[in-house]
């Protein structure tokens, strides 16, 4: 995809630069209503995809990246996703789990249904390796701990 394209261009132009970081996010969220929020989407969406992913929870995406200067990091390529991953069922389950919603998912019997039913582009599934960015100390917290934690905050922010 072009946005896929324009991001390896990006890191490709970037290539040995001194003193330069690169903060790779994967699948954004939050307990904002943002319709770009991944946990929104799920909430929006008739038919879900299950895939494994690593996700990054934006703030925190934020707060680690720009921890990297405080903490005087090595530059270079970081891979700023919450700790682990996740398939889009678990999320669901936390989801129902959490009082968020006790909607009742679909999902797409495989990848073919998807592509023919519902998709513009193909999709990149992909688990990302955190260590470095642990290492430096500015790994991010577990990802169910943070998904869950943003759950009970949507669910507060829909009761308040």
């Amino acid at each position: 995809s072009l946005y896929s394209g324009t991001k390896a261009l990006g890191e490709e132009i970037l290539d040995g630069a001194e003193n330069c970081f690169v903060w790779r996010l994967r699948i954004p969220f939050n307990s904002n209503s943002s319709s770009r929020n991944y946990l929104r989407k799920l909430l929006n969406y008739e038919y879900l995809l299950e895939a494994e992913n690593s996700i990054s929870h934006l703030n925190e995406f934020v707060e680690k990246s720009l921890a990297c200067f405080s903490k005087e990091a090595e530059p270079g390529i970081y891979n700023m996703t919450n700790q682990g991953s996740i398939l889009t069922s678990q999320v669901t389950t936390w989801i129902k789990e959490e009082g968020v919603s006790d909607k009742q998912f679909s999902f797409f019997q495989d990848e073919t249904d998807f592509m023919d039913r519902a998709a513009k582009a193909h999709r990149s599934n992909c688990v990302l390796d955190t260590e470095k960015a642990k290492k430096a100390g500015v790994g991010m917290r577990p990802v169910e701990e943070v998904v869950r934690q943003s759950l009970r905050q949507m669910k507060q922010e829909v009761t308040t």
